[in-house]
């Protein structure tokens, strides 16, 4: 390895966020074993394989994940090498702006000259070696310009469930990042056909990369009071439930990136997912000659473009199509595939019905 890219990297810090709930998800997903630690694909977790895909750029010890008060032990065990005061628990999910900011403090106290990169723990990216290199270009040009770099998703769809980013002209005479012209939140479908036939959008993916101390000049300068709060916290984090009850709930999109002066995209074709929901996971299945899929044990009888996913008991079908059952020893959801996004509504009704058991 090269001394100057050996250095580089010592500064290098990967931020994790693993606090979601994974409502979207359920029965699979519960409160209390979230989507982040569920093996959707593979054989590991979506936590598990967030900080292995990253592993030749950025080792454990370099590495904090912001997760729920109630998810720390989790998190210790999927990532045992991870050290213990590096598992930040917020008592109370603030999106994730307060969680950023909450590492991005605890990283400058020990390296004021840190880079971090910021990568939520449920998504999949099939092109794995590809992101890698892109990741290390972001760091790369943090490092040299500044800025915060965010990686934009070529679309293959108009999904109206992600935010879009447009880009401008290229930045610093490199064609691997484009200026961001503006943030879109998630559009109707008319407008989404139009921005993917344009070529000029990208999906947001979430992920981020910038210098520490410049992403706490932000913070300070668009949301002083989250700044405030974040130092309280690193300070006192035995006050870390009062200190939560007070700062504000915000996006990093919204808190900063739609207002610093200085956003760059890099453009990623990595078989990315945010796998969401069921129809996103349905998507990264293997399907045999009718269609059908399994993500577990499953029989299919004359039947087509069916998913099944169990976590124990056998799922048989017969004379049925264009379906979603999912199975666990205590729940079975059936699903018409056009209503992924609406399995939220479940969970509510079972919350308004008192039926927590069925949550937990």
């Amino acid at each position: 390895m090269e001394k100057g890219l050996e250095l580089a990297l010592m500064s290098r810090w990967l931020v994790i966020l693993a606090g979601g709930r994974g409502e979207r998800f359920w029965p699979l997903s519960r409160i209390m074993h979230p989507k982040q630690f569920l093996t959707l694909i593979g054989d590991k977790s979506m936590l598990e394989s967030t900080r292995d895909r990253v592993a030749s750029l950025i080792d454990d010890a370099h590495t904090f994940v912001v997760t729920g008060v109630d998810y720390v032990d989790k998190v210790s065990l999927n990532l045992p090498h991870v050290p213990p005061d590096q598992i930040l628990g917020e008592p109370r999910g603030c999106n994730t702006a307060p969680s950023i900011a909450w590492a991005a403090e605890s990283i400058f106290r020990r390296d004021s000259e840190a880079v971090m990169l910021v990568l939520p723990s449920d998504h999949v990216i099939q092109h794995a070696s590809r992101f890698v290199e892109l990741a290390h270009r972001a760091l790369t040009l943090a490092e040299r310009y500044g800025g915060f770099y965010t990686f934009g998703i070529v679309p293959t769809h108009p999904e109206t469930g992600y935010g879009y980013i447009e880009r401008d002209g290229s930045a610093f005479d490199d064609a691997t990042a484009l200026e961001v012209k503006r943030f879109v939140e998630k559009p109707p479908r008319e407008v989404a056909e139009e921005m993917v036939q344009s070529g000029r959008y990208f999906w947001n993916s979430g992920m981020f990369a910038f210098r520490v101390g410049e992403l706490l000049n932000a913070v300070q300068e668009y949301l002083p009071m989250l700044a405030e709060g974040i130092t309280d916290l690193v300070d006192n984090p035995q006050r870390a439930r009062d200190i939560f009850s007070e700062i504000p709930a915000i996006s990093i999109d919204h808190g900063i990136m739609e207002k610093a002066p200085a956003v760059y995209v890099l453009p990623a074709d990595i078989g990315w997912d945010d796998v969401g929901t069921f129809g996103a996971l349905a998507r990264l299945l293997p399907r045999d000659g009718e269609q059908n899929a399994a993500h577990g044990y499953a029989i299919f009888v004359e039947s087509e473009n069916v998913t099944a996913i169990s976590d124990g008991p056998l799922v048989s079908f017969v004379g049925v199509k264009d379906l979603y059952v999912v199975a666990t020893q205590d729940a079975v959801l059936i699903l018409s595939p056009d209503k992924s996004q609406d399995v939220r509504k479940v969970v509510e009704a079972l919350k308004q019905g008192g039926n927590h058991e069925h949550l937990l």
